[in-house]
């Protein structure tokens, strides 16, 4: 359709059905992030000492317009809290080291895993795969880990990739919400 055949190109038609059917007009470029720089600062407020900085710095990316940093930044923080629920399980290094020696004993770069810092050695895809087999999360979240690990590969690396705004908000609400959260992670640490 074009402006002749009765189409006009402005928002005034949009407006004028949406006060008719009382339906709110607002502005969703500036609501959604607000909405996910809301989800980051509550996440931040209440994370564990061990990665609440990683979140804070993340806040300060965004804000900053530095989105490669929030990125990186939130993907620190996803990974820190996955470590933590590896450590806070009362067998997690003890069931995640059998799926990794199952999995890939016979590779070259094996590495026993038997503390937190072991887990520095297995490259996170690796990793993710690891606590799908001992039943960390299943897969559905490592596939949302797996495009995230994407989008922060490119954003972390030397690829002349350009990440949007939007693009970054919809990160930080699926990791938080869907992982920092714990909402898709099956293991419940142990109490001491």
């Amino acid at each position: 359709m074009t402006a002749t055949d009765g189409w006009e190109p402005s928002f005034d038609r949009l407006r004028e059905f949406q006060e008719a059917y009382r339906l709110p007009v607002s502005d969703i470029a500036r609501q959604a992030p607000a909405q996910a720089l809301h989800s980051l600062r509550d996440s931040a407020q209440r994370a564990p000492a061990s990665y609440r900085q990683y979140l804070e710095e993340a806040i300060d990316c965004y804000e900053a317009g530095a989105y490669r940093g929030a990125v990186l930044m939130v993907w620190a923080a996803t990974i820190e809290h996955m470590y933590s629920v590896i450590a806070g399980h009362q067998q997690g290094f003890k069931l995640l080291q059998a799926e990794n020696f199952k999995r890939f004993e016979k590779s070259s770069g094996y590495r026993k895993i038997g503390k937190k810092n072991d887990l520095l050695y297995v490259n996170d895809a690796n990793f993710f795969l690891l606590c799908e087999d001992a039943g960390v999360f299943n897969k559905n979240a490592r596939s949302i880990l797996d495009d995230a690990l994407k989008t922060r590969n490119r954003c972390g690396h030397p690829t002349g990739y350009t990440v949007g705004r939007e693009e970054v908000v919809i990160f930080i609400e699926r990791l938080i919400n869907n992982i920092i959260s714990g909402a898709m992670i099956d293991w419940i640490p142990a109490r001491a």
